[in-house]
C-alpha cells in the first residue's frame, strides 16, 4: 500500500502557521505601548522630575551658593540621554532649571561629573527617554561584538 507524503506534510506546514500569525500579533501587541509613549505629548516639567539630556551639551556647573548673577567658571559636557533630577526651575530665565545628573558612576573631564548640579534649559532636556536612539545604540553594541 502507497504513502501519501503529500498528506503528512501539510499538518506540519499548517500548524507552523497559527504560530506565526501569533507571533507577529504578540509583537504588535508589544511594540503599540512604545510607541505611543514616543509619540505622546509631554507635560511640563516640575522640581525633582527626571528629566533626560537631548543630545551632547555644553553647560556650566553650578557651586552650592549660585545666585544668578555671577557667571559660570566652569564648564562640563551632557551627553546624550544622562538622566539628571530637577532641583530648582527658572533660576536665570522662564525655560532655564538646575537639575543634577544621576545613574553615572564615573566620568573623566569634560563629561559632567556625578551629582554636580548644573545649569540646563528647556531645549536641552525632554522628560521622555529616547527609545528609539537607545534602541539603536543597544543593537550597534550587541553586534559589533564589543563587551
Amino acid at each position: 500500500m502507497p504513502l501519501d507524503r503529500s498528506s503528512e506534510e501539510e499538518p506540519s506546514t499548517s500548524s507552523r502557521t497559527p504560530l506565526i500569525s501569533i507571533g507577529l500579533a504578540i509583537l504588535a501587541v508589544l511594540m503599540v505601548p512604545v510607541f505611543l509613549y514616543s509619540v505622546g505629548p509631554e507635560g511640563p516639567i516640575k522640581v525633582g522630575d527626571v528629566v533626560f539630556a537631548t543630545d551632547r551639551h555644553r553647560v556650566p556647573m553650578i557651586d552650592s551658593q549660585f545666585d544668578g548673577k555671577r557667571k559660570h567658571s566652569s564648564m562640563c559636557f551632557l551627553e546624550p540621554r544622562v538622566q539628571l533630577v530637577v532641583q530648582k526651575i527658572g533660576i536665570l530665565s522662564e525655560g532655564s532649571m538646575i537639575a543634577e545628573p544621576i545613574a553615572i558612576e564615573t566620568a573623566d573631564p569634560p563629561s559632567c561629573p556625578p551629582k554636580m548640579p548644573v545649569l540646563v534649559h528647556a531645549h536641552q532636556v525632554t522628560l521622555k527617554a529616547d527609545l528609539w536612539g537607545g534602541l539603536r545604540d543597544m543593537l550597534l553594541h550587541f553586534f559589533s561584538g564589543r563587551g
